[in-house]
C-alpha cells in the first residue's frame, strides 16, 4: 500500500502492475487503494473488463464514455473525445484509473490509458495473473520504464498466524495455522473461505483462551463450489488428471504419466493446478493448494478412485525398490481393499515411522501383529502406538510378544518397550529394570551396545548425569549415546562441550533424538548467555514438529520457547506457549511434561502478579507427580520461589534450598539460576560467592552476569547495577535489565542522588515495556517512578501523544518557550533525548499529585 501511494503521488510515474496469482489479494489491494486516495487530489474510475467487452472498442471504459462513441469507429479523433470525457469530471486532480484483469481490456481502451498516462494526465493501476498478456501498448509503459511492476505473492505462515489471531479475535495454537497455511498454500481467498467455512460447521473451539481445529476440516458446499468454479478454468481433460493426483497425492510425474497423457500434465501446471517439486531426490506431483485435493476426494466417484489406486499402486511396485514410493503403494493398495505383501508392509510400518507418520506406523504393524507377524514391526508397533497417544496398548501388544529367538529381536522388544514405559506411561523404575535385565541377558555386542545407549539415555533424562556419562562411555559409536553424553555435558555445567555433541544429524529412524537435541541444546545456549539463539533453536524445533504433525515433539517444543521467552521477560508470549503445550499434552496423556508446563505456567502467572492463577497450576503440577524427565524437574522448584513470593512467603529461603538440591545432583546450570533468583528475591549476600565460583568454571557463561548482579545487588553499588542492566539488555533479557536499573535507582535515591534516581528509574521503565506484560518483582514493586510536576506531567503526555510544542501550547494557553523548556526538565529526568523514547515510555509512567 505504501508503494502503490508513493507511486500515485509521484511525478512521471505511470503507474503500477500488481502481478500474482488468482486468489492472492490484487484486487482487494487495488479497492483499498483506490479507497485510500485522496479525493482532493485523486479522480478514480474503475474499468470493467470482461470476455463479452474485450472486443467492443471502448467496452471496458462505457459507462465513462458518451454512449455515441461507442457506437463510432475507433479512430484518432475518438481518442480525443474520449480522453476529453475521462478528464473533464476530474478538474485539476489526476486521474487514476484502476484495471482489474487487464488481459482483458479493450484495444481501444488500453490505447486510451496509455496515451493518457504518457503524458502524466493518468495514473494506471492494473492487475494481471502471471499466465496471462498485458496488451501491448500498457507493457510498453513498463518495458520504457514509466511504470513499475509489483509481484504479490502468498502469504507466509507467520501471516496467516497474523490474520487468524486477529480474525478469531485470540490466540490460535500452532497446529491450526500450520493446517491453515498448508491447505491453502497461503492463498488470501482460500484462506478466508476456509476460516469461514470452519465457523459456520463450529470446527473451531476455544479452549483455555486459544482457538483450535477439531477432526478434518469441514468442505461445503459453497466452498467446494467456489474451487469447482477455479477449477473450470482448466480443460476438461485437466480436471481428470487432478482428480487422479487428488487421491494419490504425491507421485512421481513418471507415474502420473503413465496415466495422464504428457501434454494434459503440461497444460494443469501452466494453469497453476499442479506444481512439480523435488523431495528425497526425486520429483513429486501435488496440487497447487491442497484444499483442492480435499474437494476433489470429496466428488470423486468412489470406484473411479479405488480404480486409480490399484493402477499407481501397481506401477510403483513394478519400476521402484524405493522403501518411500513401496509405503505409497501400501497405503494405497490398503485403501482400495487389496492385500499388501507381508515384506511391503513391513517396509510401510518403517516408513512410516521414519516419517513421524505414528499414527499410520501403528496401524500398519498392528495389522502385522493380527496376522502373527509381530516381530517384524517391533518398532513401527510400539513407537507408532506411543507417539499417537496410546501407550497403553503398545505396552499390551509389546508385552504380549512372548519371548522371541535371538538377542537382536529381544534386545529390540526390550528397547521399545522401556522407552514406551518410561514416555508415555512415566514409570520409570520399571523401565530402566526392564533395560538392565536385557543387557545382563544379550551376548550379542551389537544388541548390547543399543541396550547400553537407551539406558545412558534414560539415566541423562532422569537427571544422573554421571551414571550417564559412564554408560555412554560403552557404546560410543550409538546414536543415543552421543545425545546422552550432550545432555550429560550441558546440564553438569558443562554446556560448551555439550553443546558441540548435540550439534550433529540424528538418524531417520530414531526421531525422538532430534527433540532431545534440541532440549540439551537450547539449555546449553541458555546457560551460556545466547538467549536469542536459544530462540531460533526452539523455534525451528517447533516449525518441524508441527511440519511432522508430532504431538510429542511439538509439546517439548511448545515447553522450550516458554521457557526461553521467559527467560527473555516475554511474558505473554511464555503463558502462550505453555497453554498451548498444556492442552496437547493434556490431549496426549503426556504427564511427564505436563507437569514441567504447569510449573512454567505457574511462574509467568507469578511474575504478573496473578498469585491465585499461579498456586492452581502449581498445586495441578504437583498432583500428576511425574517420574520421569526428572532431568526438568528444577524448574518447578524455580517456579515454586516465585509463587511464594507472590503470596508474600520467604521465598528466598526455597530458592536456596532448589540451589542446594542443584548442587548436589551437579546441576550447575540450574545451580546459577536458582542462586540468582536467591539473589533477586531478598538474599544476595549468600549467592553472591557461590555464582562467581560457579561462573569460573567455563567460558562464557550466564551465570558470569548473574554473579556480577548478586555482586552489585549485596554492596549497594549503583554504578555496577548499571553495568549489569546494560549487560542484560544486550544479552536479550529486557526483565532482568529493568530490574537492576530499578535497583540502581533505588542505590541513587537512598544516597539523595535523586535526577540520578530518576535516570535510572526510566530505563528501568523502558526495559519493562519491552516485557509484553507488566512484570512483578521484589525490585520492580518497589520502584519508584520518575517524579515529574502536575504540568511536567501533563505536557509529557501530550508530547508523546503526538502533538507539536505549538499545538500543545495552545491548548494549555502557554508560551511556545515555555513548553519547550518543560519538556527539557522532562527529558533531563527521565534521560532521553527525544518524543519518540518519550512515547515508549508513557504508557509506563505515573503523574504524581503535586
Amino acid at each position: 500500500m505504501r508503494r502503490i501511494a508513493a507511486a500515485t503521488d509521484r511525478r512521471g510515474s505511470a503507474g503500477i502492475a500488481l502481478i500474482g496469482a488468482e486468489g492472492v489479494g490484487k484486487s482487494r489491494l487495488q479497492t483499498e487503494a483506490a479507497h485510500r486516495a485522496d479525493p482532493a487530489r485523486h479522480h478514480v474510475i474503475r474499468a470493467v473488463t470482461t470476455v463479452a467487452t474485450a472486443n467492443v472498442a471502448f467496452g471496458a471504459l462505457a459507462e465513462h464514455l458518451p454512449s455515441g462513441l461507442l457506437r463510432s469507429p475507433f479512430t484518432g479523433d475518438a481518442l480525443r473525445t474520449a480522453a476529453e470525457a475521462l478528464l473533464k469530471p476530474a478538474g485539476k486532480r489526476r486521474l487514476t484509473l484502476v484495471v482489474d484483469d487487464a488481459h482483458l481490456l479493450d484495444e481501444a481502451s488500453a490505447a486510451l490509458a496509455v496515451q493518457l498516462a504518457r503524458r502524466g494526465e493518468l495514473f494506471l493501476l492494473t492487475a494481471v495473473r502471471p499466465d496471462r498478456r498485458l496488451p501491448r501498448p500498457i507493457a510498453d509503459l513498463w518495458t520504457d520504464g514509466l511504470a513499475e511492476w509489483m509481484e504479490i505473492g502468498p502469504l507466509s505462515r507467520a501471516d496467516v498466524h497474523q490474520i487468524l489471531g486477529e480474525a478469531l479475535c485470540g490466540q490460535v495454537e500452532g497446529a491450526l495455522v500450520q493446517r491453515f497455511w498448508e491447505a491453502t498454500a497461503g492463498n488470501a481467498l482460500l484462506v478466508r473461505e476456509l476460516l469461514t467455512a470452519q465457523l459456520e460447521a463450529n470446527r473451531l473451539v476455544s479452549e483455555d483462551g486459544r482457538w483450535m481445529l477439531r477432526g478434518p476440516f469441514a468442505i461445503p458446499t459453497w466452498l467446494a463450489g467456489l474451487v469447482n468454479e477455479r477449477l473450470a478454468a482448466a480443460p476438461p481433460e485437466c480436471r481428470s488428471a487432478m482428480e487422479l493426483l487428488a487421491v494419490t497425492e504425491p507421485i512421481g510425474p513418471n507415474v502420473l504419466g503413465e496415466l495422464v497423457p504428457a501434454d494434459v500434465l503440461e497444460a494443469a501446471e501452466a494453469h497453476g493446478f499442479i506444481r512439480i517439486e523435488r523431495s528425497g531426490g526425486q520429483d513429486l506431483a501435488r496440487l497447487a493448494y491442497p484444499i483442492y485435493g480435499d474437494v476433489l476426494r470429496a466428488v470423486t466417484p468412489r470406484l473411479r478412485a479405488r480404480r486409480w489406486l490399484s493402477q499407481c499402486a501397481s506401477l510403483i511396485q513394478a519400476t521402484s525398490h524405493d522403501p518411500v514410493d513401496l509405503a505409497r503403494a501400501v497405503r494405497w493398495q490398503l485403501a482400495c481393499g487389496e492385500r499388501p505383501s507381508p515384506e511391503n508392509m513391513a517396509v510401510a510400518a518403517r516408513t512410516a515411522q521414519s516419517a513421524m507418520d505414528f499414527e499410520l506406523a501403528g496401524q500398519l504393524a498392528g495389522r502385522e501383529l493380527a496376522a502373527g507377524r509381530g516381530a517384524a514391526v517391533i518398532e513401527s508397533l510400539g513407537y507408532g502406538l506411543l507417539f499417537a497417544g496410546r501407550p497403553a496398548e503398545a505396552e499390551a501388544a509389546l508385552s504380549g510378544l512372548g519371548r522371541l529367538d535371538g538377542d537382536l529381536d529381544r534386545a529390540r522388544v526390550a528397547l521399545v518397550r522401556a522407552f514406551n514405559l518410561y514416555f508415555g506411561l512415566d514409570r520409570q523404575a520399571p523401565a530402566e529394570l526392564l533395560l538392565a535385565a536385557a543387557v545382563d541377558e544379550t551376548v550379542d555386542p551389537v544388541a548390547r551396545r543399543r541396550l547400553i545407549a537407551r539406558q545412558a539415555l534414560l539415566r541423562a533424562l532422569s537427571d544422573a548425569p554421571k551414571e550417564a556419562l559412564e554408560l555412554a562411555a560403552g557404546a560410543p559409536d550409538e546414536p543415543e549415546a552421543q545425545v546422552a553424553t550432550g545432555l550429560a555435558m550441558v546440564f553438569s555445567g558443562r554446556p560448551h562441550e555439550g553443546l558441540d555433541l548435540l550439534a550433529g544429524e540424528w538418524p531417520a529412524e530414531a526421531p525422538w533424538l532430534s527433540v532431545f537435541a534440541d532440549l540439551g541444546t537450547v539449555h546449553g545456549l541458555l546457560w551460556t548467555a545466547q538467549l536469542a539463539e536459544a530462540e531460533e533453536r526452539a523455534r525451528t524445533g517447533y516449525d518441524r514438529a508441527l511440519a511432522n504433525r508430532w504431538q510429542f515433539a511439538t509439546i517439548v517444543s511448545c515447553l522450550l520457547r516458554g521457557l526461553v521467552a521467559r527467560m527473555r521477560g516475554q511474558l505473554r508470549d511464555q503463558a502462550s506457549w505453555c497453554r498451548e503445550g498444556i492442552s496437547i499434552a493434556r490431549e496426549q496423556g503426556s504427564n511427564n511434561v505436563l507437569a514441567i508446563l504447569l510449573g512454567q505456567l505457574a511462574h509467568g502467572y507469578a511474575l504478573t502478579g496473578e498469585a491465585d492463577a499461579a498456586v492452581r497450576a502449581l498445586d495441578e503440577a504437583d498432583r500428576l507427580g511425574g517420574i520421569s524427565l526428572r532431568l526438568l524437574s528444577p524448574w518447578t522448584e524455580l517456579a515454586r520461589a516465585w509463587v511464594i513470593s507472590a503470596r508474600h512467603g520467604d521465598a528466598a529461603a526455597h530458592a536456596q534450598w532448589t540451589a542446594r538440591l542443584a548442587r548436589d545432583r551437579g546441576a550447575a546450570g540450574f545451580e546459577t539460576l536458582a542462586l540468582h533468583d536467591a539473589a533477586r528475591l531478598g538474599a544476595p549476600k549468600h549467592a553472591a560467592d557461590r555464582l562467581r565460583a560457579l561462573s569460573g568454571q567455563s567460558r562464557r557463561l550466564l551465570g558470569n552476569s548473574y554473579a556480577l548482579h548478586a555482586r552489585a545487588m549485596a554492596e549497594g553499588d549503583a554504578a555496577a547495577l548499571a553495568e549489569v542492566s546494560a549487560d542484560f539488555a544486550e544479552m536479550g533479557s529486557p526483565l532482568l535489565a529493568a530490574e537492576a536499573a530499578a535497583e540502581e535507582s533505588e542505590r541513587h535515591r537512598s544516597h539523595g542522588r535523586l535526577a540520578m534516581a530518576s535516570t535510572a528509574a526510566a530505563r528501568a521503565l523502558m526495559f519493562m515495556g519491552h516485557c509484553e506484560e507488566i512484570p512483578r518483582s521484589p525490585a520492580l514493586s518497589a520502584l519508584a517512578p520518575p517524579r515529574l510536576t502536575r504540568r511536567e506531567g501533563e505536557i509529557a503526555e501530550l508530547a508523546a501523544g503526538g502533538l507539536s510544542s505549538r499545538e500543545i501550547a495552545r491548548n494549555l494557553v502557554l508560551s511556545v518557550r515555555t513548553v519547550e523548556n518543560h519538556l527539557h526538565r522532562v527529558y533531563r529526568k527521565l534521560g532521553i533525548n527525544n518524543r519518540g523514547e518519550l512515547n515508549a515510555l508513557s504508557v509506563l509512567l505515573t503523574r504524581p499529585q503535586s
